[in-house]
């Protein structure tokens, strides 16, 4: 636990992040002092946003705690629902001022993301500090800071960092790392940025735990705006 304690320490000391980092593991046996979520439901950005708002510690969700596509696009598989359910949750996503215009558009941007076929039974939630071995990390920060990040992948490695927008929080920012092991960025959708309460100029910058430490490492070495 002590590296995660010093990688955020590291990036908080080199960027100033206002916010915490959050960690997010899959697990099908639960790690120990972690404590469950309850009974409640809401979505998942809005659960994730708690670790933020309340300072909870490590807590564990399962897909019954989601009313979104949240559960599934994170790795713990979507929970039962009836068809009058779906169309309700349809009602509110499809059409003038939703997120898409038609149910066809909604096909088409499921189409475009990697399908998750295994899914885990549990998603620990809470800051890098708390959280041992996770699978993927997360920064808010402001534009300056996210792309500061993605430089940094890109000075070590001389790949480009693949940002994903156009979709749901989830949808942008879990798929495509769990399938490349890398890292994106995104900007969220209007529901998402509401519920976890970001600013106009913030963005999420989503990291496979893998590459965290090349990103720590480097991050102090990437060109500034101050180099000739």
């Amino acid at each position: 636990m002590s590296k995660n304690r010093e990688y955020a320490k590291r990036l908080k000391e080199l960027e100033g992040y206002e916010r915490k980092i959050i960690a997010f593991k899959l697990c099908d046996e639960l790690p120990e002092n972690v404590e469950p979520y309850g009974d409640d439901v809401s979505f998942l950005c809005a659960v994730v946003a708690e670790v933020w708002e309340e300072g909870r510690k490590p807590f564990y969700v399962t897909n019954k705690n989601s009313l979104c596509g949240g559960a599934l696009y994170s790795g713990i598989g979507n929970r039962r629902i009836e068809k009058d359910e779906f169309d309700a949750g349809m009602s509110q996503t499809i059409g003038m001022e939703r997120g898409y215009e038609t149910r066809e558009n909604f096909r088409r941007v499921n189409q475009q993301i990697p399908h998750i076929f295994k899914h885990q039974k549990y998603l620990v939630i809470g800051t890098l500090e708390d959280v041992e071995d996770p699978d993927v990390v997360m920064i808010v920060a402001d534009a300056y800071r996210v792309m500061r990040l993605c430089k940094t992948y890109t000075w070590k490695t001389g790949e480009l960092v693949q940002g994903i927008s156009g979709s749901a929080w989830c949808t942008n920012s879990f798929p495509h790392v769990y399938e490349t092991r890398t890292m994106t960025y995104n900007m969220g959708d209007e529901q998402s940025r509401c519920l976890m309460n970001l600013e106009p100029g913030e963005e999420y910058c989503i990291i496979h735990y893998d590459i965290l430490p090349l990103i720590v490492e480097n991050i102090g070495n990437i060109q500034t705006g101050l180099a000739m």
